[in-house]
């Protein structure tokens, strides 16, 4: 088999590195900010729901700007949303296809479009921004929702550092959303099983010999 021209190898080799540097990739994670402190502990487990609803892999591109990939941002929300929601709820997971809901689980499916928002006016950095809105869902009726959006420092240069303005945003819109849901009233309480009584008495004397022989 003939080889084929090193000048071949060359141009294809410059084509896979133009291809590969069409676009910045972003990925997105969470700073884990503190708990909210709940003012309500809930008694259903909470599951949160972002398949059909928040993209994994977000591309933007700005006007005059290389395409711009946001990246594991399911996992970074989770992540934040775990943080901040597993004081009020005795348990939290992510949705899964095939996960069924028992009588009494909490569904908060939660809706989110990542932004890069260019400079404004003197100040030279980009921004990442969120919106879009989130409902709490028990038993097939809603609960509580709200619309959100959020907007990061302008600090970032245009490409993979707005993963990390994209991070803060999440997690704001991750403790906004842990402050609301720890206050909401739990309709279906459980009553607490007391424990059994404990009898206590003076501790028994050990003599001298039992020691020694411990020793």
């Amino acid at each position: 088999m003939a080889k084929a021209p090193i000048h071949r190898w060359i141009l294809l080799f410059a084509l896979s590195a133009a291809s590969c540097t069409q676009r910045h990739h972003a990925p997105v994670a969470s700073s884990l900010p503190p708990p909210v402190r709940p003012e309500v502990l809930h008694t259903g487990r909470l599951w949160l729901a972002f398949e059909g609803h928040t993209p994994d892999t977000q591309c933007v591109r700005p006007a005059q700007a290389r395409a711009l990939c946001f990246e594991q941002v399911r996992e970074a929300l989770a992540q934040a949303l775990g943080r901040g929601l597993w004081p009020a709820f005795p348990e939290v997971a992510v949705k899964e296809h095939g996960d069924e809901l028992a009588p009494g689980d909490y569904l908060l499916w939660v809706q989110l479009g990542l932004e890069a928002q260019p400079p404004e006016g003197a100040w030279p950095g980009w921004s990442a921004a969120a919106r879009g809105r989130w409902q709490l869902i028990r038993d097939g009726f809603p609960v509580a929702g709200e619309t959100v959006y959020s907007r990061s420092r302008s600090d970032f240069a245009y490409g993979r550092s707005l993963g990390v303005g994209a991070g803060e945003v999440l997690d704001a819109i991750s403790v906004r959303i842990a402050s609301v849901l720890g206050g909401l009233p739990e309709s279906q309480p459980q009553l607490a099983i007391p424990l059994p009584p404990v009898e206590t008495g003076a501790p028994q004397s050990t003599t001298e010999p039992e020691l020694a022989a411990r020793r």
